[in-house]
């Protein structure tokens, strides 16, 4: 059975929501969860601005050991300026799986620490080719760009040696220039951030909304095609409320949301 990565919200209500649907908790691989926001830069960054942030390390700690009590592995996103003494302080709260896009750091950890699971970031948009051809057997997991999201057959081609993570919920456009722009917005406030977001993703909107088949949005009927090849499916979003995360993981799990699309439908061309 593949499970599902979580997303953490940094909610005060979020374990004890996710504790009364225990027919749920059994489906979910990890929550993930960004690094303390001065520990590195991590993409997503409008929940530091919101009032439910943790006010101090301290209280984000706390957060997190809430968290564990649910007794499900956490996931830290240390995507960018990412440190080994930094990771090391995460390892010694307990937690033992990261993603980061560093392969020299991935390394250094793999080499100290064996037993911590890491992860490739979606943030290295890696092609077909980039995988075929490059080394990343310092990782335990790699997470695959939008692009594989419609074009499925492709996965045959996938070197063997890696365990692959596809984001299944991901509303994007599957070939999306933007992903930087949006990921890493650096703003000064929510309003900043909002207003930079939607900048971005109206970019992405233009091309979605007049094919709805360029969006990377994979049917929960239809995970079934890209199950034989992933060792996890990964769902967003870390901005979302606790109840419409709860709602995805459920949708995923029970594979019902009304509106199958059938194999084909995740083949747009190798070329496009």
């Amino acid at each position: 059975m593949v499970k599902f990565e979580v997303p953490y919200n940094i909610k005060p209500d979020f374990v004890e929501k996710l504790r009364e649907r225990p027919e749920l908790l059994c489906h979910v691989d990890c929550f993930y969860a960004a690094a303390w926001k001065d520990d590195c830069v991590n993409s997503r960054q409008g929940p530091v601005f919101k009032d439910y942030y943790p006010k101090t390390y301290e209280e984000y700690v706390e957060r997190l050991k809430d968290l564990m009590t649910l007794g499900i592995p956490i996931n830290i996103l240390a995507q960018r300026n990412a440190t080994l003494k930094m990771i090391e302080r995460y390892i010694a709260l307990g937690i033992k799986s990261f993603t980061i896009n560093d392969d020299k750091l991935a390394a250094k950890i793999k080499q100290k620490h064996p037993d911590v699971r890491l992860t490739l970031s979606v943030t290295r948009v890696l092609t077909l080719e980039d995988i075929q051809d490059g080394d990343y057997s310092m990782y335990d997991r790699i997470v695959l760009f939008y692009w594989f999201n419609r074009h499925l057959d492709v996965f045959e081609r996938l070197p063997k040696k890696y365990n692959y993570v596809v984001l299944a919920n991901v509303g994007c456009y599957y070939n999306c220039p933007w992903h930087d722009e949006h990921w890493f917005l650096n703003t000064n406030s929510l309003d900043e951030y909002y207003k930079g977001e939607e900048e971005v993703c109206s970019k992405c909107q233009t091309i979605t909304t007049k094919d709805n088949q360029k969006m990377s949005f994979i049917q929960p009927e239809d995970i079934q095609f890209f199950e034989p090849y992933v060792s996890a499916f990964k769902l967003i979003d870390r901005v979302d409320h606790t109840d419409l995360i709860i709602d995805n993981l459920n949708a995923y799990v029970t594979r019902f949301r009304g509106c199958p699309k059938g194999r084909d439908y995740y083949n747009i061309g190798e070329n496009s």
